[in-house]
């Protein structure tokens, strides 16, 4: 609440929830300068540039909520600056139409294969009988 602290090269996310009807859109705000839109505003591999503070809104046809601001800090430990910056761990999420259409991508490209194995098949076996016709 107010403060999150994180060192540099590490994801940040922030979460808004906003009880309005109607649903209102949520957009954040970044040192009073539009950031990104929804829910969750991640910020992958936080750098000096992404320190400082953040809002988010929450605006629909009834008005407009804003949130306390949140200010983006490096750790109380600062890590020396000579250091090889860490990876961190690649995490990545899918879901709704975007999850539903990697599946049937997915299971079209499986489908691909399996025609592509079964006429393979099948026409080493034409190729076989010809053989067998102009032997005997």
């Amino acid at each position: 609440r107010g403060v999150v602290q994180s060192e540099l090269n590490y994801s940040v996310i922030l979460s808004c929830l906003a009880g309005l009807r109607p649903t209102p859109v949520i957009y954040w705000t970044f040192n009073g300068q539009p950031r990104g839109t929804g829910e969750k505003l991640i910020i992958r591999r936080l750098s000096r540039e992404d320190l400082g503070t953040y809002m988010c809104v929450a605006k629909n046809s009834q008005g407009q909520l804003s949130s306390e601001p949140v200010k983006v800090s490096l750790s109380e430990v600062e890590v020396d600056s000579t250091d090889e910056p860490i990876d961190p761990d690649p995490i990545l999420t899918v879901s709704g139409g975007s999850a539903i259409a990697l599946l049937l991508a997915g299971c079209a490209g499986l489908v691909v294969v399996m025609v592509g194995i079964g006429s393979a098949i099948a026409q080493a076996q034409r190729t076989d009988r010809r053989r067998i016709r102009r032997c005997c």
